[in-house]
């Protein structure tokens, strides 16, 4: 029996989970501090992927475009906290859906008259095209790259949150904004600082996936769809949960499309409901 493409839809399903992750990372960060389903999260990363193609086309440096795109998804990031959802923190959670939902269409339609209504995409850099061969199945070193940036962030994210002061006062505010703020900790600061970090993140697997997959006008509805979907299966506010849903997600996507392409969304919508069923808290989430 030829396992080729089997392992070759592996190989695809890590790379994707680990973009998924850069996507749902940013998402975890928001909700878990901020306490905001944001919505719009999905069209920084699509944000992150057009900036990439626009510096790439000007400048041709690849490290450039990819630094530039992320920090300007940042700074959206940090302009729709301070426009958009300050007003709307005290607000019940209608309200917040309501309007991160309605600054996603605006972004969505935004950037179909800036970009059009046709795809993206960059070249993968020469010096990453090349692979290695795994099993019969060929990795380029870009795919290598992605999966390493995956682990690094999740490494590096980790070591943050229990290793710095800044870390300390983020998982303060995470667990009781009220009593941080009365302790002398800046909440709005605390805000501010996670809708950058999470939206630059958001960015920058958003660059990332130019050079492999084109990106055009509707990428941001399917990508929140999944990264929610990770998010929950995961437990709302687990950041090592959704590292190893994301990953698993990835896979098992991947291994469907091969198996019953017609079915993969579908079933992983149900496998969501199932977990949820039976731990509505998502597997990694505390009670």
């Amino acid at each position: 029996m030829d396992l080729t493409p089997f392992l070759t839809q592996i190989f695809i399903g890590l790379y994707k989970g680990s973009l998924y992750w850069i996507l749902a990372l940013g998402l975890v960060l928001i909700f878990g501090v901020v306490r905001v389903i944001n919505f719009a999260h999905a069209t920084f990363y699509v944000t992150g992927s057009y900036m990439m193609y626009t510096f790439y086309m000007y400048t041709g440096n690849f490290i450039l475009s990819l630094t530039m795109a992320t920090l300007i998804a940042g700074a959206l990031g940090v302009a729709f906290e301070v426009a958009v959802i300050r007003r709307v923190y005290k607000l019940e959670t209608i309200y917040q859906l309501l309007a991160t939902f309605a600054i996603a269409l605006i972004f969505n339609e935004a950037q179909k008259l800036v970009w059009g209504k046709g795809v993206v995409y960059i070249p993968i850099p020469e010096a990453l095209r090349e692979g290695v061969s795994i099993g019969g199945v060929t990795l380029n070193y870009y795919m290598i790259l992605i999966m390493v940036i995956g682990l690094l962030l999740f490494i590096i994210v980790i070591l943050f949150m229990n290793n710095t002061i800044m870390g300390l006062r983020i998982r303060a505010v995470w667990r009781d904004p009220v009593m941080s703020e009365a302790l002398g900790v800046s909440t709005r600061l605390i805000y501010t600082l996670v809708f950058f970090v999470g939206a630059a993140l958001a960015g920058l697997g958003g660059a990332l996936t130019v050079p492999l997959i084109s990106v055009g006008p509707g990428l941001a509805d399917y990508l929140i769809v999944t990264a929610f979907i990770v998010v929950v299966i995961a437990g709302l506010g687990s950041i090592t949960g959704a590292y190893i849903i994301s990953v698993l997600v990835g896979v098992l996507s991947s291994i469907l499309v091969l198996i019953t392409p017609e079915l993969d969304i579908v079933i992983l919508y149900m496998i969501a409901a199932f977990i949820l069923l039976l731990r509505p808290q998502g597997l990694f989430g505390e009670r």
